[in-house]
C-alpha cells in the first residue's frame, strides 16, 4: 500500500484530473518547460519521463507502479513530490 501525504496525494490527484484534457496536459508542459519556470531545466533533464508516468498511470494501479518505481532505484512519492508547481503569473 502506497503512502503519500495529504499534499503530495493532492498533488498527484490534479495532476491527473489536469493531465488527462490534452489542451491542459499541453499548456501544463508548456509552462514547465519554459525557461521562467524555476524548475524548467530539472524537469526536462530527468524527471519528465517519470512525471508523464505516473501522470498517465490509471490510479486504480498506483501500487503497482510503485513498485515498478521501486524497482528503479525511485518511489510513488519521490516522483509525485517532483511534479513541478504551477505559478499563476505566467500560466
Amino acid at each position: 500500500m502506497r503512502r503519500l501525504l495529504y499534499q503530495d496525494e493532492a498533488r498527484l490527484e490534479y495532476g491527473r484530473m489536469f493531465w488527462a484534457d490534452p489542451r491542459k496536459r499541453q499548456r501544463l508542459l508548456d509552462h514547465w518547460l519554459d525557461p521562467r519556470h524555476p524548475y524548467h531545466e530539472r524537469f526536462l533533464e530527468h524527471w519528465r519521463p517519470f512525471v508523464e508516468r505516473v501522470l498517465a498511470a490509471n490510479p486504480a494501479a498506483d501500487d503497482l507502479l510503485d513498485r515498478d518505481l521501486q524497482a528503479e532505484g525511485l518511489s510513488l512519492r519521490v516522483v509525485v513530490r517532483e511534479i513541478p508547481p504551477v505559478f499563476g503569473s505566467f500560466f
